[in-house]
C-alpha cells in the first residue's frame, strides 16, 4: 500500500472533525493547531475536509488549520454561511482561505461578500464566477437528477480514472480517496448540490487584499481559456503554474502545493 494512503487512514484515526448546525444542516470540519493566524481549507467537487490532510498535519505546526465538509446545500450563500459559523465556533475573525475548484469558487464569493473576514485568498485550480466553458456542463448537471444515483457516481468514477488520476501521474493517494468517495462515501445529492453551486453567478470581487491564482498546466477539469481568464480577472494576482499536476495537487503533489503557498504567504 502507498504509505500515503496508509498516512490518510492514520490521520482519520487520530484526528475527528467537530460539528456544528447551520441552516437545518450538519456541517463538520476538522480544526487542528494553536497558531494566532487561521488557515482556513475548503475544498472542491470531490471529498471532505480530509481532503486537505496533508496540509492540516504540515501547517498545524504555525497556524490554527481548518477545513469544512460541506453539508448538501446547494448554494454559495448557504455554503458561505457554514463557513462564517464554522469560523465564528473557534473564535477566528479573519482567516487566510485557500480553495480549490468549486472551494477556490466559493473563496471568491468570500471575499466578494465578506472581504473584511478574509486576510489573504487563494483561488487554486479554479475558474471566474459564471464562466462559458464551465456552463457548459449545466446540462449534463440537469439531467444527472433523473440518473440512479448508481450511474451518477460511476460516471464520476469513469472520469476519475480516464482524466483525473492519469493528469496527476497515475498518483496512488489520489486514486484510492477518489474511489473511495464515489463508491462508498458520496452521494447523488452531494453530487448535485455542489454542482448548483458550481454553476451560481455573481459578480467576481475586486480584491484589495493579497490574492493568488495557483493553476496546473494540464489541469483535465478547467479549460485553458478559463484558467486564462481568470487570470486576466485578476490581474494584480500572485500566480504559480505548479506544472503538470492535474486538478487535486494539494492531495497528488502536496509538496509542490505547499511550496507556492509557502512562497503566497511569505510575499
Amino acid at each position: 500500500m502507498d504509505p500515503r494512503v496508509e498516512a490518510l487512514r492514520e490521520f482519520r484515526r487520530r484526528r475527528r472533525p467537530r460539528s456544528l448546525e447551520q441552516g437545518g444542516r450538519v456541517w463538520r470540519y476538522y480544526a487542528l493547531g494553536e497558531g494566532p493566524r487561521t488557515l482556513l481549507f475548503l475544498h472542491g467537487m470531490a471529498g471532505s475536509g480530509d481532503i486537505w490532510f496533508q496540509q492540516l498535519e504540515a501547517y498545524a505546526r504555525r497556524w490554527r488549520v481548518v477545513a469544512p465538509s460541506y453539508p448538501a446545500t446547494g448554494s454559495l450563500g448557504a455554503l458561505a454561511d457554514g463557513v462564517w459559523a464554522v469560523l465564528d465556533a473557534l473564535g477566528a475573525t479573519r482567516a487566510v482561505v485557500v480553495g480549490s475548484s468549486l472551494g477556490g469558487l466559493l473563496a471568491q464569493y468570500l471575499v466578494a461578500v465578506r472581504p473584511e473576514r478574509v486576510e489573504r485568498a487563494v483561488f487554486a485550480n479554479t475558474f471566474p464566477p459564471g464562466h462559458p466553458e464551465i456552463l457548459k456542463g449545466r446540462r449534463l448537471a440537469a439531467l444527472a437528477r433523473w440518473l440512479p444515483e448508481r450511474l451518477v457516481l460511476g460516471m464520476m468514477l469513469r472520469n476519475t480514472r480516464r482524466k483525473l488520476v492519469p493528469a496527476a501521474g497515475g498518483d496512488a493517494l489520489l486514486a484510492y480517496y477518489l474511489e473511495e468517495q464515489y463508491t462508498r462515501r458520496m452521494r447523488k445529492a452531494d453530487v448535485l448540490a455542489r454542482s448548483r453551486a458550481v454553476f451560481e453567478v455573481f459578480d467576481p470581487p475586486e480584491p484589495r487584499l493579497p490574492h493568488a491564482v495557483f493553476e496546473a498546466a494540464n489541469d483535465p477539469l478547467i479549460p485553458p481559456r478559463a484558467r486564462a481568464d481568470l487570470k486576466a480577472r485578476y490581474p494584480r494576482a500572485f500566480v504559480r503554474d505548479l506544472g503538470a499536476v492535474g486538478h487535486f495537487p494539494y492531495l497528488s503533489h502536496p509538496e509542490r502545493f505547499n511550496a507556492a503557498l509557502d512562497a503566497f504567504l511569505e510575499s
